[in-house]
């Protein structure tokens, strides 16, 4: 990275682009609120990027670096977050400890995932959750990341389901500005139901472990990208047998995206198309007396509006024309 400054800070690189300086705001905290919502994020803050799932580009980095400092905060950058291990961002061992490390590091307010893809549920029994339970981190991210999310719900606290660094640009500048937002309003986690969830596909292999997130009582947030019509009902299915569906206060449907059916359409030898939609696989499997709240723009689709996971619905759903 030569047109980077690197600053070692703590066992992580602190990387200062030759961009102009930002005025720092201060943003006062409240300390009212309780310790399952991470610290407001204050101008001048440390976030840490992470690769957990797939392997990254300089180049990725660079772009991140950049969108972080140009919205105040002070960018962070492990040592060998350019490793790669086959699809992955180094080898488990080696993404898990730089996460471990973000969570002990003081300095350290939230951690942005560069990237989904897969790998994030591989890291989940390496990491630590002491340090992160005492002292909250935001987790950012969404995709394979919730994975991430699921864990820290388990721990009790609050995490952001939003783009991954890698995505940031193609959002809307109002989706872009409403990261930060999320993350530096002062809010209570609110006593009404919460929001859980994110990619269905990984909510479906987390079932039946400890890192499936605490869904009774609370909205149930599920999106997914490219996956076949049979496939989706496979996993609601799942989700309801397993009674996840039944315990929950409602769903909140985000994108589904880029779907596939057994079709010559998509690829297959004959035409076996499923014979449902995506919206009629979902409406099946949720029993008739939840609310279903459809097509949130959260998720792989054009619209990715952030969400807190382990924060009131109620105080959120303002952002969503419902």
């Amino acid at each position: 990275m030569d047109s980077l400054k690197e600053v070692r800070i703590s066992g992580f690189f602190a990387i200062h682009c030759h961009l102009a300086k930002y005025h720092v705001i201060t943003i006062m905290h409240n300390e009212h609120f309780g310790p399952q919502i991470p610290a407001p994020l204050e101008r001048g803050d440390s976030i840490l990027l992470a690769a957990p799932a797939r392997f990254v580009s300089e180049d990725q980095v660079h772009a991140a670096v950049n969108f972080i400092e140009a919205a105040g905060f002070n960018p962070m950058v492990p040592d060998g977050i350019l490793l790669r291990d086959g699809q992955f961002g180094g080898s488990d061992a080696h993404r898990a400890k730089i996460l471990n490390e973000g969570f002990a590091a003081k300095e350290v307010k939230a951690i942005w995932a560069m990237r989904g893809g897969y790998g994030c549920a591989r890291l989940l029994p390496r990491l630590e959750g002491s340090c992160f339970s005492a002292r909250p981190t935001w987790i950012m991210g969404f995709s394979d990341v919730t994975a991430l999310h699921g864990w820290a719900n388990q721990r009790g606290v609050a995490s952001l389901h939003a783009p991954v660094a890698n995505t940031f640009l193609s959002g809307t500048l109002a989706e872009q500005e409403g990261i930060w937002k999320a993350m530096s309003a002062t809010r209570g986690v609110g006593e009404d139901a919460r929001v859980v969830g994110g990619n269905l596909s990984v909510l479906f292999s987390l079932l039946g472990t400890p890192y499936f997130p605490n869904c009774t009582g609370n909205w149930l947030l599920i999106e997914d990208l490219d996956e076949y019509l049979y496939h989706i009902d496979r996993m609601m299915l799942a989700l309801r047998l397993a009674g996840v569906l039944d315990a929950v206060a409602g769903v909140l449907v985000g994108s589904f995206s880029d779907l596939r059916d057994n079709t010559q359409a998509h690829g297959q030898s004959t035409d076996n198309p499923f014979g449902s939609s995506a919206a009629d696989i979902i409406r099946s499997h949720v029993p008739a007396s939840k609310t279903i709240h459809w097509n949130l723009p959260v998720g792989h689709g054009s619209s990715n509006v952030s969400l807190v996971l382990g924060a009131s619905w109620a105080q959120q759903k303002h952002h969503f024309a419902l």
